[in-house]
Protein backbone atom coordinates (compact mmCIF):
# COMPACT_ATOMS: atom_id res chain seq x y z
CA UNK A 1 0.00 0.00 0.00
CA UNK A 2 1.66 3.20 -1.15
CA UNK A 3 -0.67 5.93 -0.04
CA UNK A 4 -2.74 5.06 3.00
CA UNK A 5 -4.72 8.22 3.77
CA UNK A 6 -8.24 7.10 4.57
CA UNK A 7 -11.49 8.98 5.02
CA UNK A 8 -11.92 10.62 8.39
CA UNK A 9 -15.34 10.33 9.95
CA UNK A 10 -14.66 12.54 12.90
CA UNK A 11 -16.52 15.60 14.13
CA UNK A 12 -15.99 19.08 12.80
CA UNK A 13 -12.42 19.79 13.73
CA UNK A 14 -11.11 22.07 16.38
CA UNK A 15 -8.45 24.72 16.68
CA UNK A 16 -6.22 26.91 18.78
CA UNK A 17 -5.73 29.76 21.18
CA UNK A 18 -2.84 31.57 22.73
CA UNK A 19 -1.12 30.29 25.80
CA UNK A 20 1.69 32.00 27.64
CA UNK A 21 3.77 28.91 28.17
CA UNK A 22 6.94 28.52 26.09
CA UNK A 23 9.52 25.87 25.34
CA UNK A 24 12.30 24.82 27.68
CA UNK A 25 14.76 22.02 28.02
CA UNK A 26 13.44 18.47 27.91
CA UNK A 27 12.05 16.93 31.09
CA UNK A 28 11.08 13.32 31.59
CA UNK A 29 7.48 12.52 30.76
CA UNK A 30 5.59 9.61 32.24
CA UNK A 31 4.90 6.87 29.66
CA UNK A 32 1.57 6.29 31.32
CA UNK A 33 0.21 9.80 30.67
CA UNK A 34 0.53 10.98 34.25
CA UNK A 35 -1.75 13.82 35.28
CA UNK A 36 1.18 15.65 36.89
CA UNK A 37 2.29 18.47 34.55
CA UNK A 38 5.95 19.14 33.92
CA UNK A 39 7.58 22.23 35.48
CA UNK A 40 6.74 25.52 33.81
CA UNK A 41 9.29 26.47 31.13
CA UNK A 42 11.22 29.70 30.77
CA UNK A 43 9.27 32.00 28.42
CA UNK A 44 10.63 32.54 24.92
CA UNK A 45 9.41 35.36 22.69
CA UNK A 46 7.41 33.87 19.82
CA UNK A 47 8.82 36.36 17.30
CA UNK A 48 12.40 35.19 17.91
CA UNK A 49 11.93 31.84 16.14
CA UNK A 50 11.03 30.68 12.65
CA UNK A 51 7.78 28.98 11.80
CA UNK A 52 7.98 25.91 9.54
CA UNK A 53 5.19 25.77 7.01
CA UNK A 54 4.23 22.37 5.71
CA UNK A 55 1.89 20.73 3.24
CA UNK A 56 0.40 17.42 2.24
CA UNK A 57 -0.15 17.68 -1.51
CA UNK A 58 -2.63 14.85 -2.04
CA UNK A 59 -2.45 11.21 -3.10
CA UNK A 60 -2.06 11.72 -6.84
CA UNK A 61 0.88 14.12 -6.46
CA UNK A 62 2.66 12.20 -3.69
CA UNK A 63 4.43 9.81 -6.07
CA UNK A 64 8.07 9.50 -7.17
CA UNK A 65 7.19 10.96 -10.56
CA UNK A 66 5.21 13.95 -9.34
CA UNK A 67 6.16 14.99 -5.81
CA UNK A 68 9.16 17.22 -6.57
CA UNK A 69 7.29 19.11 -9.27
CA UNK A 70 4.23 19.39 -7.04
CA UNK A 71 6.32 20.94 -4.26
CA UNK A 72 7.76 23.51 -6.65
CA UNK A 73 4.33 24.22 -8.13
CA UNK A 74 2.90 24.71 -4.64
CA UNK A 75 5.69 27.19 -3.96
CA UNK A 76 4.88 29.10 -7.13
CA UNK A 77 1.17 29.04 -6.31
CA UNK A 78 1.51 30.22 -2.73
CA UNK A 79 4.71 32.26 -2.87
CA UNK A 80 6.69 29.92 -0.63
CA UNK A 81 7.71 26.27 -0.81
CA UNK A 82 6.82 24.17 2.25
CA UNK A 83 9.63 23.35 4.68
CA UNK A 84 7.88 20.10 5.61
CA UNK A 85 6.20 17.78 3.09
CA UNK A 86 4.01 15.01 4.45
CA UNK A 87 3.37 11.69 2.73
CA UNK A 88 1.52 8.54 3.84
CA UNK A 89 3.00 5.02 3.68
CA UNK A 90 2.54 1.66 5.37
CA UNK A 91 5.12 -0.79 6.72
CA UNK A 92 5.18 -2.94 3.60
CA UNK A 93 6.44 -0.16 1.35
CA UNK A 94 10.05 -0.12 0.19
CA UNK A 95 11.88 2.89 1.65
CA UNK A 96 15.25 2.03 0.10
CA UNK A 97 16.87 4.28 -2.51
CA UNK A 98 15.30 2.20 -5.31
CA UNK A 99 11.95 1.58 -3.63
CA UNK A 100 8.69 3.44 -4.24
CA UNK A 101 8.50 5.10 -0.82
CA UNK A 102 12.24 5.67 -0.73
CA UNK A 103 12.07 7.51 -4.03
CA UNK A 104 9.23 9.68 -2.74
CA UNK A 105 11.23 10.64 0.34
CA UNK A 106 14.36 11.39 -1.66
CA UNK A 107 12.44 13.48 -4.20
CA UNK A 108 11.01 15.52 -1.32
CA UNK A 109 14.52 16.07 0.05
CA UNK A 110 15.81 17.06 -3.41
CA UNK A 111 13.64 20.19 -3.27
CA UNK A 112 15.11 21.34 0.03
CA UNK A 113 12.09 20.21 2.07
CA UNK A 114 12.16 17.79 5.00
CA UNK A 115 10.34 14.49 4.57
CA UNK A 116 7.49 13.99 7.05
CA UNK A 117 6.22 10.40 6.96
CA UNK A 118 2.83 9.44 8.34
CA UNK A 119 3.50 5.75 9.03
CA UNK A 120 0.51 3.42 8.74
CA UNK A 121 1.54 0.56 11.03
CA UNK A 122 -0.23 -2.15 9.03
CA UNK A 123 1.73 -4.58 6.89
CA UNK A 124 1.04 -7.17 4.22
CA UNK A 125 -0.05 -10.40 5.87
CA UNK A 126 -0.88 -8.69 9.13
CA UNK A 127 -4.30 -7.85 10.59
CA UNK A 128 -6.24 -5.05 8.93
CA UNK A 129 -7.55 -3.84 12.29
CA UNK A 130 -6.64 -4.35 15.93
CA UNK A 131 -2.89 -4.14 15.21
CA UNK A 132 -1.61 -3.09 18.64
CA UNK A 133 -1.39 -6.51 20.27
CA UNK A 134 0.26 -8.09 17.21
CA UNK A 135 2.87 -5.30 17.16
CA UNK A 136 3.50 -5.76 20.89
CA UNK A 137 3.86 -9.51 20.30
CA UNK A 138 6.56 -8.91 17.70
CA UNK A 139 4.66 -9.87 14.55
CA UNK A 140 5.72 -6.67 12.79
CA UNK A 141 9.34 -6.73 13.97
CA UNK A 142 10.85 -7.85 10.67
CA UNK A 143 9.02 -5.18 8.68
CA UNK A 144 9.83 -2.51 11.26
CA UNK A 145 13.52 -3.41 11.25
CA UNK A 146 13.67 -3.27 7.45
CA UNK A 147 11.87 0.09 7.28
CA UNK A 148 14.16 1.46 10.00
CA UNK A 149 17.30 0.51 8.09
CA UNK A 150 15.92 1.93 4.86
CA UNK A 151 14.93 5.26 6.42
CA UNK A 152 18.30 5.41 8.18
CA UNK A 153 19.95 5.25 4.75
CA UNK A 154 18.36 8.56 3.77
CA UNK A 155 21.01 10.33 5.83
CA UNK A 156 18.81 13.35 6.62
CA UNK A 157 16.41 14.10 9.43
CA UNK A 158 13.03 12.48 8.74
CA UNK A 159 9.93 13.21 10.80
CA UNK A 160 7.92 10.05 11.42
CA UNK A 161 4.36 10.14 12.74
CA UNK A 162 3.31 6.54 13.43
CA UNK A 163 -0.33 5.64 14.01
CA UNK A 164 -1.81 9.14 13.97
CA UNK A 165 -5.20 10.15 15.42
CA UNK A 166 -5.09 7.23 17.83
CA UNK A 167 -7.91 8.71 19.90
CA UNK A 168 -10.31 8.91 16.94
CA UNK A 169 -13.26 6.69 16.17
CA UNK A 170 -13.02 6.22 12.39
CA UNK A 171 -11.68 2.66 12.36
CA UNK A 172 -7.97 3.23 11.93
CA UNK A 173 -6.40 -0.10 12.79
CA UNK A 174 -4.40 1.37 15.70
CA UNK A 175 -7.11 3.49 17.33
CA UNK A 176 -8.06 2.69 20.89
CA UNK A 177 -11.70 2.36 19.86
CA UNK A 178 -10.85 -0.75 17.76
CA UNK A 179 -8.18 -2.13 20.08
CA UNK A 180 -10.29 -3.03 23.07
CA UNK A 181 -12.21 0.22 23.37
CA UNK A 182 -11.48 0.45 27.09
CA UNK A 183 -9.10 1.96 29.60
CA UNK A 184 -6.42 -0.57 28.63
CA UNK A 185 -6.33 0.50 24.98
CA UNK A 186 -4.14 3.60 25.45
CA UNK A 187 -1.58 1.56 27.39
CA UNK A 188 -1.46 -0.94 24.51
CA UNK A 189 -0.88 1.93 22.12
CA UNK A 190 2.00 3.29 24.19
CA UNK A 191 3.57 -0.14 24.42
CA UNK A 192 3.34 -0.64 20.64
CA UNK A 193 4.80 2.83 19.99
CA UNK A 194 7.76 2.16 22.29
CA UNK A 195 8.46 -1.15 20.56
CA UNK A 196 8.49 0.62 17.18
CA UNK A 197 10.89 3.31 18.40
CA UNK A 198 13.16 0.80 20.13
CA UNK A 199 13.48 -1.22 16.92
CA UNK A 200 14.29 1.88 14.88
CA UNK A 201 16.97 2.90 17.35
CA UNK A 202 18.42 -0.61 17.45
CA UNK A 203 18.68 -0.55 13.65
CA UNK A 204 20.52 2.76 13.65
CA UNK A 205 17.74 5.10 12.48
CA UNK A 206 19.00 7.97 14.62
CA UNK A 207 17.90 10.44 11.93
CA UNK A 208 14.23 9.82 12.76
CA UNK A 209 12.30 12.31 14.88
CA UNK A 210 9.07 11.02 16.40
CA UNK A 211 5.86 13.05 16.17
CA UNK A 212 2.88 12.35 18.45
CA UNK A 213 -0.30 13.71 16.83
CA UNK A 214 -3.71 12.78 18.25
CA UNK A 215 -6.93 14.22 16.93
CA UNK A 216 -8.07 17.35 18.69
CA UNK A 217 -10.31 16.77 21.67
CA UNK A 218 -11.96 13.48 22.52
CA UNK A 219 -13.91 12.25 19.47
CA UNK A 220 -15.81 9.77 21.63
CA UNK A 221 -17.36 12.55 23.70
CA UNK A 222 -16.79 15.83 21.81
CA UNK A 223 -16.64 17.69 25.09
CA UNK A 224 -14.13 18.65 27.75
CA UNK A 225 -13.82 15.39 29.67
CA UNK A 226 -10.09 15.57 30.25
CA UNK A 227 -8.43 12.75 32.16
CA UNK A 228 -11.76 11.46 33.45
CA UNK A 229 -12.32 9.54 30.19
CA UNK A 230 -10.18 6.59 29.11
CA UNK A 231 -9.87 7.99 25.56
CA UNK A 232 -8.27 11.27 26.72
CA UNK A 233 -5.31 11.92 24.41
CA UNK A 234 -2.74 12.08 27.25
CA UNK A 235 -3.39 8.47 28.16
CA UNK A 236 -1.89 7.50 24.79
CA UNK A 237 1.34 9.45 25.30
CA UNK A 238 4.19 6.91 25.11
CA UNK A 239 6.66 8.91 27.22
CA UNK A 240 9.09 11.77 26.76
CA UNK A 241 12.01 9.52 25.86
CA UNK A 242 10.00 8.25 22.88
CA UNK A 243 8.57 11.51 21.52
CA UNK A 244 10.34 14.49 19.96
CA UNK A 245 7.35 16.62 18.87
CA UNK A 246 3.78 16.77 20.10
CA UNK A 247 0.81 18.18 18.27
CA UNK A 248 -2.71 17.63 17.03
CA UNK A 249 -4.75 17.24 13.86
CA UNK A 250 -7.77 19.46 13.30
CA UNK A 251 -10.21 20.13 10.45
CA UNK A 252 -12.99 22.71 10.23
CA UNK A 253 -15.95 21.52 8.13
CA UNK A 254 -19.31 21.81 9.89
CA UNK A 255 -21.27 21.26 6.67
CA UNK A 256 -19.45 17.96 6.28
CA UNK A 257 -19.50 16.67 9.85
CA UNK A 258 -22.00 18.84 11.67
CA UNK A 259 -21.56 21.35 14.46
CA UNK A 260 -20.73 25.04 14.32
CA UNK A 261 -18.20 26.93 12.25
CA UNK A 262 -15.42 27.53 14.74
CA UNK A 263 -12.78 30.20 14.57
CA UNK A 264 -9.15 29.18 14.95
CA UNK A 265 -9.25 30.66 18.45
CA UNK A 266 -11.96 28.19 19.47
CA UNK A 267 -10.74 25.06 17.69
CA UNK A 268 -7.79 23.05 19.05
CA UNK A 269 -8.19 24.79 22.40
CA UNK A 270 -11.88 25.31 23.07
CA UNK A 271 -14.05 23.18 25.33
CA UNK A 272 -15.06 20.82 22.53
CA UNK A 273 -11.32 20.34 21.84
CA UNK A 274 -10.76 19.44 25.49
CA UNK A 275 -8.46 22.50 25.67
CA UNK A 276 -5.81 20.40 23.98
CA UNK A 277 -3.32 23.03 22.89
CA UNK A 278 -3.10 24.62 26.31
CA UNK A 279 -2.75 21.19 27.86
CA UNK A 280 0.02 20.16 25.43
CA UNK A 281 1.99 23.29 26.25
CA UNK A 282 1.53 22.87 30.00
CA UNK A 283 2.09 19.14 30.18
CA UNK A 284 4.98 18.79 27.73
CA UNK A 285 6.74 22.18 27.73
CA UNK A 286 10.02 20.69 26.51
CA UNK A 287 8.36 19.38 23.36
CA UNK A 288 7.85 21.71 20.38
CA UNK A 289 4.31 21.56 19.04
CA UNK A 290 3.92 20.58 15.41
CA UNK A 291 0.41 20.62 13.95
CA UNK A 292 0.51 17.53 11.74
CA UNK A 293 -2.61 18.28 9.69
CA UNK A 294 -5.09 21.12 9.49
CA UNK A 295 -7.41 22.72 6.97
CA UNK A 296 -10.83 24.29 6.54
CA UNK A 297 -13.84 24.01 4.27
CA UNK A 298 -14.92 27.12 2.35
CA UNK A 299 -17.92 27.97 4.46
CA UNK A 300 -19.93 30.98 3.29
CA UNK A 301 -18.55 34.00 1.47
CA UNK A 302 -14.93 34.67 2.39
CA UNK A 303 -15.10 32.66 5.63
CA UNK A 304 -12.23 30.36 4.68
CA UNK A 305 -10.00 33.26 3.67
CA UNK A 306 -10.56 34.92 7.02
CA UNK A 307 -10.03 31.57 8.76
CA UNK A 308 -6.67 31.05 7.04
CA UNK A 309 -5.39 34.47 8.06
CA UNK A 310 -6.60 34.00 11.61
CA UNK A 311 -5.18 30.46 11.82
CA UNK A 312 -1.64 31.39 10.82
CA UNK A 313 -1.66 34.49 13.01
CA UNK A 314 -2.79 32.41 15.97
CA UNK A 315 -0.36 29.58 15.32
CA UNK A 316 2.62 31.88 14.90
CA UNK A 317 1.71 33.76 18.05
CA UNK A 318 1.80 30.60 20.13
CA UNK A 319 5.23 30.30 21.78
CA UNK A 320 5.35 26.48 21.57
CA UNK A 321 4.03 25.92 18.03
CA UNK A 322 6.94 25.60 15.60
CA UNK A 323 5.09 24.56 12.44
CA UNK A 324 1.92 23.29 10.80
CA UNK A 325 1.07 21.11 7.81
CA UNK A 326 -1.79 22.21 5.56
CA UNK A 327 -3.82 19.28 4.17
CA UNK A 328 -3.94 20.42 0.56
CA UNK A 329 -6.26 17.92 -1.10
CA UNK A 330 -9.77 17.86 -2.54
CA UNK A 331 -11.00 14.87 -0.58
CA UNK A 332 -13.92 14.73 1.85
CA UNK A 333 -14.30 18.38 0.86
CA UNK A 334 -12.04 20.82 -0.93
CA UNK A 335 -9.35 21.52 1.66
CA UNK A 336 -6.96 23.08 -0.85
CA UNK A 337 -5.61 26.57 -0.35
CA UNK A 338 -6.86 27.54 -3.81
CA UNK A 339 -10.42 26.27 -3.35
CA UNK A 340 -11.32 29.91 -4.03
CA UNK A 341 -9.46 33.00 -5.18
CA UNK A 342 -10.02 34.65 -1.80
CA UNK A 343 -8.59 31.65 0.07
CA UNK A 344 -5.51 31.56 -2.12
CA UNK A 345 -4.92 35.28 -1.59
CA UNK A 346 -5.21 34.79 2.17
CA UNK A 347 -2.75 31.90 2.11
CA UNK A 348 -0.29 33.86 -0.02
CA UNK A 349 -0.57 36.76 2.40
CA UNK A 350 0.21 34.41 5.31
CA UNK A 351 3.25 33.01 3.53
CA UNK A 352 4.59 36.51 2.86
CA UNK A 353 4.94 37.19 6.56
CA UNK A 354 8.52 37.20 7.86
CA UNK A 355 9.47 34.13 9.86
CA UNK A 356 7.77 31.57 7.61
CA UNK A 357 10.77 29.40 6.79
CA UNK A 358 11.25 27.27 3.67
CA UNK A 359 13.87 25.08 5.36
CA UNK A 360 13.42 23.04 8.52
CA UNK A 361 15.97 23.86 11.23
CA UNK A 362 15.71 21.54 14.19
CA UNK A 363 18.01 23.53 16.45
CA UNK A 364 15.74 26.54 16.00
CA UNK A 365 12.69 24.37 16.67
CA UNK A 366 14.02 23.18 20.00
CA UNK A 367 15.63 26.51 20.88
CA UNK A 368 17.66 25.29 23.88
CA UNK A 369 19.25 22.40 22.03
CA UNK A 370 19.10 20.27 25.19
CA UNK A 371 16.90 17.66 23.54
CA UNK A 372 19.34 17.24 20.68
CA UNK A 373 22.30 17.00 23.04
CA UNK A 374 20.59 14.23 24.98
CA UNK A 375 19.96 11.97 21.98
Amino acid sequence: MRSTRTVRRGPAALFLSLVTVAMSACTADSPTGSSEPEPAPVPVAADNRPFFGGAYLGDALSTPEHIAGAIRDFGKLTGKQPALVKTFHDLSCDFSATGWCGKVMREVISTGATSYVALDVRWTGGPRTGVLEPIIAGRADAELARVAREIASVGRVVLVEPAWEMNGNWNYAWQGAVNGGDRNAPARYGQAWRRIVDIFRREGATNVRWVFNPNVGNPLTNQATGESHWNWYGNYYPGGDYVDYVGAHGFNAPKLWGGDWLSPAAMFDGASADHMLSDLAKRYPGKPILIGEFASDEGSGDAKARWIRDAYATLRSHPNVVGAVWFNMNKETDWRVDSSAASLTAFRDAMRESGISVAFNETAAFRSGNLLASR
